[in-house]
């Protein structure tokens, strides 16, 4: 190959890549042989309890679903009726997929399709924080509590793939100023200078 050669198929190269990167990539499983060595057992011994790889992935999923689920209710229901019920559902929202960075990237950052099973506590939580999001906005209760953990959820994804940012903030105080400005309706620079 000549000098040309190299330049055009390196221009062919990063084109493709960029092709393949308009669809969504997949997050990085631990494979059936590598949980099966976890467990000291042959990957053919994870047959008997599962039919496919993809079984043991949703019943993982599945139960880490139901932990987030769980942990969130959970801090809600032991909160002080004087707390923000919503920052209090973000805090343990946001505390979970930092304690839980892989499944959280499971079933947060990849494109697959929530099973029936998961679905099952999603709608339960789900209708809980639209119901403390009608508290803030009466007119617009599941969007804001969509807009709400959006912000949620980029905190949690930014800060396993950013840690060399300086945030300028706990996540618990980033909280804290979204459900602020989603409550008020107005964020610092919609406020008037100070003169």
């Amino acid at each position: 190959m000549t000098k040309a050669d190299n330049r055009d198929l390196r221009s062919e190269l990063v084109a493709a890549a960029i092709a393949m990167l308009a669809e969504p990539q997949a997050v990085a499983v631990p494979s059936l042989r590598s949980i099966a060595r976890s467990c000291g057992v042959a990957p053919s011994a994870v047959y008997w309890h599962f039919p496919s790889e993809a079984d043991l992935r949703s019943a993982v999923l599945d139960a880490e679903y139901t932990s987030l689920v769980e942990a969130v209710e959970s801090a809600l229901d032991a909160a002080d009726e004087a707390d923000n019920q919503l920052v209090v559902a973000g805090d343990a929202y946001i505390a979970w997929g930092a304690a839980h960075p892989g499944a959280y990237q499971l079933l947060f950052e990849s494109n697959d399709a929530l099973p029936e099973t998961r679905a099952a506590n999603g709608p339960r939580l789900q209708a809980r924080i639209v119901e403390l999001a009608r508290h803030v906005d009466p007119d617009a209760p599941f969007a804001s509590a969509l807009l709400l953990w959006s912000a949620w959820h980029g905190v949690v994804s930014l800060r396993f793939h950013k840690t060399e940012w300086d945030w300028g903030m706990t996540p618990q105080e980033a909280n804290r100023r979204l459900v602020e400005a989603l409550a008020t309706g107005t964020t610092q620079a919609d406020k008037p200078a100070a003169r």
